[in-house]
């Protein structure tokens, strides 16, 4: 699984948009839509703000993308 992959999969899971999700990040939508489909790197700041708004841990998605 790609770190993108993971992301979308943790954010299905809360049911959350993704819109939500950049707005509660502070990440841009279409940046962040590029990072789900993998056109795009996440920075490991913008991470940190993902996983922080998702409530889980950088490491716990990093896990999960299999990383």
């Amino acid at each position: 699984m790609k770190l993108g992959d993971a992301i979308r999969a943790q954010r299905h899971g809360l049911k959350m948009s993704q819109e939500a999700l950049a707005d509660a990040a502070k990440v841009n939508r279409t940046h962040m839509g590029e990072v789900e489909r993998g056109k795009r790197n996440v920075s490991f700041l913008a991470l940190v703000r993902i996983a922080k708004a998702m409530k889980v841990t950088p490491s716990a998605i990093i896990a999960a993308a299999g990383l």
